[in-house]
Protein backbone atom coordinates (compact mmCIF):
# COMPACT_ATOMS: atom_id res chain seq x y z
CA UNK A 1 0.00 0.00 0.00
CA UNK A 2 2.76 2.41 0.90
CA UNK A 3 4.63 1.77 -2.35
CA UNK A 4 1.48 2.47 -4.34
CA UNK A 5 1.26 6.02 -3.05
CA UNK A 6 4.98 6.63 -2.79
CA UNK A 7 5.87 9.98 -4.41
CA UNK A 8 7.73 9.54 -7.68
CA UNK A 9 10.18 11.94 -9.31
CA UNK A 10 8.91 10.79 -12.71
CA UNK A 11 6.27 13.51 -12.72
CA UNK A 12 8.59 16.28 -11.56
CA UNK A 13 9.34 17.72 -15.01
CA UNK A 14 5.81 17.37 -16.47
CA UNK A 15 4.33 18.99 -13.36
CA UNK A 16 6.82 21.85 -13.48
CA UNK A 17 6.18 22.38 -17.20
CA UNK A 18 2.42 22.49 -16.68
CA UNK A 19 2.89 24.95 -13.82
CA UNK A 20 5.04 27.20 -16.00
CA UNK A 21 2.48 27.12 -18.83
CA UNK A 22 -0.31 28.10 -16.43
CA UNK A 23 1.87 30.82 -14.90
CA UNK A 24 2.65 32.18 -18.37
CA UNK A 25 -0.98 32.14 -19.47
CA UNK A 26 -2.40 33.90 -16.42
CA UNK A 27 0.46 36.25 -15.49
CA UNK A 28 0.40 39.97 -16.11
CA UNK A 29 2.92 40.10 -18.96
CA UNK A 30 4.54 43.37 -20.12
CA UNK A 31 2.84 43.00 -23.53
CA UNK A 32 0.01 40.95 -24.94
CA UNK A 33 1.10 37.50 -26.10
CA UNK A 34 0.59 38.36 -29.76
CA UNK A 35 2.70 41.50 -29.42
CA UNK A 36 5.45 39.65 -27.58
CA UNK A 37 5.86 37.11 -30.36
CA UNK A 38 5.42 39.69 -33.10
CA UNK A 39 8.19 41.92 -31.74
CA UNK A 40 10.54 39.40 -30.08
CA UNK A 41 10.17 36.29 -32.22
CA UNK A 42 13.93 36.37 -32.85
CA UNK A 43 14.57 35.57 -29.18
CA UNK A 44 12.17 32.61 -29.25
CA UNK A 45 13.69 31.33 -32.49
CA UNK A 46 17.20 31.67 -31.07
CA UNK A 47 16.26 29.65 -28.01
CA UNK A 48 14.83 26.84 -30.13
CA UNK A 49 18.45 25.99 -30.89
CA UNK A 50 20.03 27.53 -27.80
CA UNK A 51 17.96 25.55 -25.32
CA UNK A 52 18.58 22.31 -27.21
CA UNK A 53 22.34 22.92 -27.05
CA UNK A 54 22.00 23.73 -23.35
CA UNK A 55 20.53 20.33 -22.60
CA UNK A 56 22.77 18.20 -24.77
CA UNK A 57 26.21 19.82 -24.32
CA UNK A 58 28.31 21.42 -21.56
CA UNK A 59 28.27 24.74 -23.46
CA UNK A 60 25.03 26.17 -22.10
CA UNK A 61 22.34 27.99 -24.03
CA UNK A 62 24.44 31.13 -24.02
CA UNK A 63 26.83 29.52 -26.52
CA UNK A 64 24.07 29.90 -29.11
CA UNK A 65 21.96 32.75 -27.73
CA UNK A 66 24.78 35.26 -27.26
CA UNK A 67 26.45 35.03 -30.70
CA UNK A 68 23.16 34.71 -32.62
CA UNK A 69 21.56 37.70 -30.91
CA UNK A 70 24.61 39.95 -31.11
CA UNK A 71 25.82 39.04 -34.60
CA UNK A 72 22.74 37.99 -36.53
CA UNK A 73 20.10 40.21 -34.92
CA UNK A 74 22.38 43.11 -33.81
CA UNK A 75 21.29 42.99 -30.16
CA UNK A 76 23.44 44.92 -27.68
CA UNK A 77 26.01 42.57 -26.14
CA UNK A 78 25.14 43.57 -22.57
CA UNK A 79 21.46 42.81 -23.18
CA UNK A 80 22.39 39.51 -24.83
CA UNK A 81 24.49 38.56 -21.79
CA UNK A 82 21.70 39.29 -19.32
CA UNK A 83 19.15 37.50 -21.49
CA UNK A 84 21.42 34.45 -21.81
CA UNK A 85 21.92 34.37 -18.06
CA UNK A 86 18.27 34.81 -17.08
CA UNK A 87 16.77 32.48 -19.70
CA UNK A 88 19.03 29.69 -18.44
CA UNK A 89 17.05 29.70 -15.21
CA UNK A 90 14.36 28.08 -17.34
CA UNK A 91 16.42 26.11 -19.86
CA UNK A 92 19.01 24.67 -17.50
CA UNK A 93 16.52 24.51 -14.64
CA UNK A 94 14.01 22.43 -16.58
CA UNK A 95 16.77 20.26 -18.05
CA UNK A 96 17.78 19.54 -14.45
CA UNK A 97 14.21 18.58 -13.58
CA UNK A 98 14.13 16.33 -16.63
CA UNK A 99 17.34 14.58 -15.56
CA UNK A 100 15.87 14.02 -12.09
CA UNK A 101 12.59 12.75 -13.57
CA UNK A 102 14.47 10.28 -15.77
CA UNK A 103 16.76 9.30 -12.86
CA UNK A 104 19.85 10.30 -14.82
CA UNK A 105 23.01 10.21 -12.70
CA UNK A 106 23.85 13.60 -11.16
CA UNK A 107 26.89 13.88 -8.90
CA UNK A 108 25.30 15.80 -6.04
CA UNK A 109 28.19 14.80 -3.78
CA UNK A 110 30.51 16.84 -6.02
CA UNK A 111 28.11 19.71 -6.61
CA UNK A 112 27.84 20.18 -2.86
CA UNK A 113 31.33 21.71 -2.95
CA UNK A 114 30.39 24.00 -5.86
CA UNK A 115 27.11 25.55 -4.72
CA UNK A 116 28.59 27.56 -1.79
CA UNK A 117 31.19 29.10 -4.11
CA UNK A 118 28.47 30.31 -6.46
CA UNK A 119 26.57 31.92 -3.59
CA UNK A 120 29.72 33.75 -2.50
CA UNK A 121 31.11 34.82 -5.88
CA UNK A 122 28.05 35.72 -7.96
CA UNK A 123 26.91 38.83 -6.03
CA UNK A 124 30.41 40.30 -6.18
CA UNK A 125 31.03 39.35 -9.80
CA UNK A 126 27.69 40.68 -11.04
CA UNK A 127 28.29 44.10 -9.52
CA UNK A 128 32.05 44.45 -10.01
CA UNK A 129 32.68 43.03 -13.49
CA UNK A 130 31.77 45.18 -16.46
CA UNK A 131 33.00 44.76 -20.03
CA UNK A 132 32.15 46.95 -22.99
CA UNK A 133 30.01 45.42 -25.74
CA UNK A 134 33.04 45.00 -28.04
CA UNK A 135 35.21 43.36 -25.42
CA UNK A 136 32.34 41.20 -24.21
CA UNK A 137 31.90 39.70 -27.68
CA UNK A 138 35.66 39.21 -27.99
CA UNK A 139 35.92 37.61 -24.54
CA UNK A 140 33.05 35.26 -25.33
CA UNK A 141 34.75 34.06 -28.53
CA UNK A 142 38.03 33.50 -26.70
CA UNK A 143 36.14 31.57 -24.04
CA UNK A 144 34.60 29.39 -26.75
CA UNK A 145 38.11 28.72 -28.08
CA UNK A 146 39.22 27.60 -24.64
CA UNK A 147 36.15 25.36 -24.54
CA UNK A 148 37.24 23.71 -27.80
CA UNK A 149 40.68 23.07 -26.34
CA UNK A 150 39.15 21.65 -23.16
CA UNK A 151 36.92 19.31 -25.14
CA UNK A 152 39.81 18.12 -27.29
CA UNK A 153 41.97 17.51 -24.24
CA UNK A 154 39.18 15.53 -22.62
CA UNK A 155 38.86 13.37 -25.72
CA UNK A 156 42.53 12.74 -26.36
CA UNK A 157 44.08 12.56 -22.90
CA UNK A 158 41.79 10.16 -21.08
CA UNK A 159 44.35 7.47 -20.30
CA UNK A 160 43.40 6.73 -16.71
CA UNK A 161 39.97 6.10 -15.36
CA UNK A 162 38.39 7.93 -12.51
CA UNK A 163 40.52 8.45 -9.45
CA UNK A 164 40.26 10.10 -6.09
CA UNK A 165 42.17 13.29 -5.39
CA UNK A 166 43.32 14.28 -1.94
CA UNK A 167 42.23 17.88 -2.43
CA UNK A 168 39.06 17.22 -4.45
CA UNK A 169 36.86 19.55 -2.31
CA UNK A 170 39.33 22.41 -2.76
CA UNK A 171 39.60 21.78 -6.49
CA UNK A 172 35.82 21.72 -6.92
CA UNK A 173 35.35 24.87 -4.83
CA UNK A 174 37.99 26.71 -6.88
CA UNK A 175 36.37 25.40 -10.05
CA UNK A 176 33.03 26.86 -9.00
CA UNK A 177 34.64 30.19 -8.10
CA UNK A 178 36.11 30.55 -11.58
CA UNK A 179 32.94 29.27 -13.25
CA UNK A 180 30.67 31.64 -11.36
CA UNK A 181 32.92 34.58 -12.21
CA UNK A 182 32.77 33.65 -15.91
CA UNK A 183 29.00 33.18 -15.76
CA UNK A 184 28.53 36.62 -14.24
CA UNK A 185 30.88 38.21 -16.78
CA UNK A 186 29.87 36.40 -19.98
CA UNK A 187 26.45 34.89 -19.27
CA UNK A 188 27.77 31.31 -19.10
CA UNK A 189 30.91 29.43 -18.13
CA UNK A 190 30.45 27.51 -14.90
CA UNK A 191 29.29 24.44 -16.81
CA UNK A 192 32.34 24.36 -19.09
CA UNK A 193 34.83 24.79 -16.23
CA UNK A 194 33.21 22.00 -14.23
CA UNK A 195 33.11 19.84 -17.36
CA UNK A 196 36.88 20.22 -17.74
CA UNK A 197 37.53 19.24 -14.13
CA UNK A 198 35.14 16.29 -14.12
CA UNK A 199 36.34 14.81 -17.40
CA UNK A 200 40.00 15.82 -17.70
CA UNK A 201 41.02 15.91 -14.04
CA UNK A 202 38.68 13.44 -12.33
CA UNK A 203 38.27 11.19 -15.41
CA UNK A 204 34.48 10.94 -15.54
CA UNK A 205 32.97 9.91 -18.90
CA UNK A 206 31.71 12.84 -20.97
CA UNK A 207 28.07 11.74 -21.02
CA UNK A 208 28.11 11.12 -17.29
CA UNK A 209 29.64 14.53 -16.55
CA UNK A 210 27.30 16.73 -18.61
CA UNK A 211 24.16 16.40 -16.41
CA UNK A 212 26.10 17.66 -13.39
CA UNK A 213 27.43 20.63 -15.39
CA UNK A 214 23.86 21.47 -16.42
CA UNK A 215 22.77 21.47 -12.78
CA UNK A 216 25.61 23.79 -11.76
CA UNK A 217 24.83 26.25 -14.56
CA UNK A 218 21.15 26.16 -13.58
CA UNK A 219 22.10 26.98 -10.00
CA UNK A 220 24.31 29.86 -11.14
CA UNK A 221 21.62 31.23 -13.45
CA UNK A 222 18.93 31.06 -10.77
CA UNK A 223 21.13 32.71 -8.13
CA UNK A 224 22.22 35.43 -10.57
CA UNK A 225 18.64 36.12 -11.65
CA UNK A 226 17.41 36.34 -8.06
CA UNK A 227 20.23 38.76 -7.27
CA UNK A 228 19.60 40.92 -10.34
CA UNK A 229 15.82 41.07 -10.04
CA UNK A 230 15.01 40.88 -6.34
CA UNK A 231 18.09 41.90 -4.34
CA UNK A 232 20.20 44.32 -6.36
CA UNK A 233 17.12 45.31 -8.39
CA UNK A 234 19.09 46.09 -11.53
CA UNK A 235 16.80 47.55 -14.16
CA UNK A 236 16.94 45.06 -16.99
CA UNK A 237 16.23 46.44 -20.44
CA UNK A 238 12.90 46.07 -22.21
CA UNK A 239 14.56 43.65 -24.61
CA UNK A 240 15.74 41.34 -21.83
CA UNK A 241 12.40 41.29 -20.01
CA UNK A 242 10.20 40.86 -23.08
CA UNK A 243 12.55 38.32 -24.66
CA UNK A 244 12.44 36.26 -21.48
CA UNK A 245 8.65 36.15 -21.58
CA UNK A 246 8.71 35.26 -25.27
CA UNK A 247 11.30 32.48 -25.03
CA UNK A 248 10.74 30.92 -21.60
CA UNK A 249 8.28 28.26 -22.79
CA UNK A 250 10.57 27.40 -25.70
CA UNK A 251 13.50 26.93 -23.31
CA UNK A 252 11.39 24.83 -20.95
CA UNK A 253 10.79 22.32 -23.75
CA UNK A 254 13.97 22.66 -25.82
CA UNK A 255 16.53 22.07 -23.06
CA UNK A 256 14.86 18.88 -21.77
CA UNK A 257 14.62 17.70 -25.39
CA UNK A 258 18.37 18.18 -25.66
CA UNK A 259 18.79 16.37 -22.35
CA UNK A 260 16.76 13.48 -23.72
CA UNK A 261 18.94 13.31 -26.84
CA UNK A 262 22.01 13.28 -24.58
CA UNK A 263 20.85 9.94 -23.19
CA UNK A 264 20.68 8.51 -26.73
CA UNK A 265 23.72 9.87 -28.56
CA UNK A 266 27.14 8.25 -28.56
CA UNK A 267 30.03 10.32 -27.23
CA UNK A 268 31.78 10.75 -30.59
CA UNK A 269 28.55 12.13 -32.13
CA UNK A 270 28.13 14.44 -29.16
CA UNK A 271 31.65 15.80 -29.59
CA UNK A 272 31.06 16.48 -33.29
CA UNK A 273 27.93 18.46 -32.44
CA UNK A 274 29.82 20.56 -29.90
CA UNK A 275 32.66 21.21 -32.37
CA UNK A 276 30.10 22.34 -34.96
CA UNK A 277 28.56 24.87 -32.57
CA UNK A 278 32.01 26.18 -31.62
CA UNK A 279 33.13 26.49 -35.26
CA UNK A 280 30.02 28.44 -36.26
CA UNK A 281 30.47 30.81 -33.31
CA UNK A 282 34.11 31.52 -34.15
CA UNK A 283 33.41 32.07 -37.85
CA UNK A 284 30.58 34.45 -37.00
CA UNK A 285 33.02 36.47 -34.89
CA UNK A 286 35.85 36.55 -37.42
CA UNK A 287 33.57 37.72 -40.24
CA UNK A 288 31.47 40.08 -38.10
CA UNK A 289 31.89 43.53 -39.63
CA UNK A 290 30.59 45.34 -36.54
CA UNK A 291 33.44 44.06 -34.37
CA UNK A 292 36.71 45.99 -34.32
CA UNK A 293 39.11 44.61 -36.91
CA UNK A 294 41.86 44.22 -34.31
CA UNK A 295 39.66 42.00 -32.15
CA UNK A 296 38.62 39.93 -35.16
CA UNK A 297 42.29 39.41 -36.04
CA UNK A 298 42.98 38.33 -32.46
CA UNK A 299 40.20 35.73 -32.58
CA UNK A 300 41.46 34.46 -35.95
CA UNK A 301 45.03 34.28 -34.64
CA UNK A 302 43.89 32.48 -31.49
CA UNK A 303 42.00 29.96 -33.63
CA UNK A 304 45.12 29.30 -35.68
CA UNK A 305 47.21 28.83 -32.54
CA UNK A 306 44.65 26.35 -31.22
CA UNK A 307 44.65 24.37 -34.47
CA UNK A 308 48.46 24.27 -34.49
CA UNK A 309 48.53 23.14 -30.85
CA UNK A 310 46.04 20.37 -31.57
CA UNK A 311 47.97 19.28 -34.67
CA UNK A 312 51.24 19.24 -32.72
CA UNK A 313 49.76 17.27 -29.81
CA UNK A 314 47.97 14.86 -32.15
CA UNK A 315 51.28 13.87 -33.69
CA UNK A 316 52.52 12.89 -30.24
CA UNK A 317 49.34 11.42 -28.75
CA UNK A 318 47.15 8.60 -29.96
CA UNK A 319 43.50 9.63 -29.49
CA UNK A 320 41.12 7.40 -27.63
CA UNK A 321 38.08 6.20 -29.54
CA UNK A 322 34.70 6.54 -27.89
Amino acid sequence: MSSKFKPSSTWLYPTALLSLVLFWLFSDKPLAATELFAQYWTSALTMVFGSFVAGITPLGGGAVAFPVLTKLFAVDAIDAKYFSLTIQTIGMGFATLFFISRKVKIHWELLGYCFPAALIVLPFALTQTSLSAQWLRFAFSEFILVTAWVLWLCNHSLYARRHELKYKPVILFATAVLGSFLSASLGSGSDVVLFFVLVYVLKYPIKEAIPSTVVLMAFNAICASVWLVFIESIELSTFVVNSWWTACLVAAVGAPLGAFMLTLLKEHTLRKLIYLVITLELLSTIFNQSLDIELRYLVAASSCVLLLAIAHKRLRTKPIKA
